[in-house]
């Protein structure tokens, strides 16, 4: 019986430690309009963050502060 136990604590202290890693998710690192490669503007109208597609028909050109936020 003693050997089992010897043998069981052997193994314990012979297991690698855990490893534990941490990774920010992506909305923890990014946030915003425009940190993911965005123009950086809201829409005041919609609430919703400008494409470049959309940039000078939601926002004008140059992007009015009147009608889009910028963000980043």
């Amino acid at each position: 019986m003693k050997a089992l136990f010897l043998a069981l604590g052997t193994l314990a202290l012979a297991a690698p430690p855990a490893v534990i890693l941490v990774v920010p998710s992506e909305a923890a690192a990014c946030s915003g309009c425009g940190c993911r490669g965005g123009p950086g503007w809201r829409s005041k109208r919609t609430g919703q963050c400008v494409g470049w597609d959309d940039l000078t028909r939601e926002c004008g050109n140059p992007p009015d502060p009147a009608r889009c936020t910028k963000e980043n």
